[in-house]
């Protein structure tokens, strides 16, 4: 069986409307290995009609390079995911692989 190394995507914006306003926030789902997931991601969606709320969507990545949603969660206030960000401290793994990615940099 053939292995297929697909290209990273990274985390990226979403834009659209007339004036390509900022829309959504796409970031990579991770393997066991922690590496990039292939085909699936999470959107952080915003909706410019109710500029309070968001939402998050699981997507995949099809064989054709088609995104499809494959969960996506109730629209939520904004501020619930700020007050979780504010609260949330990195654990000492993450601060290790952290600085240890910045030290390969140097």
């Amino acid at each position: 069986m053939k292995m297929i190394d697909l290209p990273t995507r990274g985390t990226c914006f979403g834009f659209a409307g007339p004036d390509n306003h900022m829309v959504s926030l796409n970031v990579p789902a991770a393997n066991d290995d922690g590496r990039e997931h292939q085909f699936y991601s999470f959107d952080i969606e915003y909706d410019p009609e109710q500029p309070d709320k968001l939402t998050v969507c699981l997507l995949e990545v099809d064989q054709d390079n088609f995104i499809h949603t494959v969960r996506k969660s109730i629209s939520f206030p904004a501020s619930l995911l700020a007050d979780l960000v504010s609260k949330r401290k990195a654990t000492a793994e993450e601060v290790a692989t952290w600085q240890a990615m910045s030290d390969e940099d140097e």
